[in-house]
């Protein structure tokens, strides 16, 4: 999970810089290594903390054996990545404006510096939500393959 975040969050980043550099020309130029050093270091961290959430999930849900339904743990695996992911930047964009002024601070950047909180906040909150989604399931997946291919074949 820490490498396929940690990748996505590099080239991810570099697209996003990318994108939102395009209106000016030094942006351009900064854009895709600003977004991939700050991809690489968010990515990182919330592929760490989506590895510990997938191992809890499946330790639980593996509990007495083989897995039952390999398409409920996959789905379930990917909804709790997102939701960590979703909570994990909620929350550190809620201590970072909280630290700066309380909630005055929090209601002035989503009202008065909407499309800065939307750079800043909303957009990486959904790139990382989608690559979240797609690490889980890739990596979820792999897991229920080569657990189904270590059980041997029940006979009728």
């Amino acid at each position: 999970m820490a490498l396929w975040a940690l990748g996505l969050g590099l080239g991810l980043g570099a697209a996003y810089g990318t994108l939102i550099g395009i209106p000016s020309v030094i942006f351009v130029i900064f854009g895709p290594p600003l977004g991939a050093m700050y991809g690489a270091i968010a990515g990182l961290p919330l592929g760490l903390l989506e590895g510990v959430v997938l191992g809890a999930l499946t330790v639980l849900t593996h509990r007495g054996g083989a897995p039952g339904d390999s398409l409920r743990y996959r789905r379930t695996a990917q909804l709790a990545c997102v939701v960590a992911c979703m909570l994990a930047v909620v929350s550190f964009w809620g201590i970072e404006l909280w630290r700066v002024g309380g909630w005055a601070s929090v209601r002035v950047a989503f009202t008065r510096d909407l499309l800065e909180a939307f750079i800043l906040v909303v957009g990486p909150l959904v790139i990382a939500t989608v690559a979240t989604w797609f690490v889980a399931r890739r990596v979820a997946g792999q897991y229920a393959r080569e657990t189904a291919a270590r059980l041997p074949l029940e006979e009728t």
